[in-house]
C-alpha cells in the first residue's frame, strides 16, 4: 500500500510571529540576519487568493532560539 507523502507546515511570517510569541518585524529581522531559515514563496490564503512572501517552515520554527532582546521587543501589550 503507497503511503501518503506530506510536506511539512509552512507558515507566514504573521503565524510565525504568533507560533513563537514575538512580533512580525522581529520575525522579518531574524530572517534578515539568517537567524531564523526563511524563503520568498507563494502563500496560499484561500482557494482565490494567492501572495508572495516569506514562508518559514515548521523546522526552522522548532529550531529557532528567540533572543532576550526580541522577547521583550517583540511582547504583545
Amino acid at each position: 500500500m503507497p503511503t501518503k507523502k506530506t510536506s511539512p507546515k509552512q507558515y507566514t511570517t504573521g503565524e510565525a510571529a504568533k507560533k513563537l510569541g514575538i512580533s512580525k518585524q522581529a520575525v522579518s529581522s531574524a530572517i534578515k540576519s539568517g537567524a531564523l531559515k526563511a524563503r520568498r514563496g507563494k502563500i496560499v490564503k484561500t482557494i482565490v487568493q494567492v501572495t508572495k512572501g516569506w514562508v518559514v517552515s515548521e523546522d526552522a520554527i522548532k529550531s529557532y532560539r528567540v533572543s532576550l532582546s526580541h522577547q521583550e521587543r517583540g511582547k504583545k501589550r
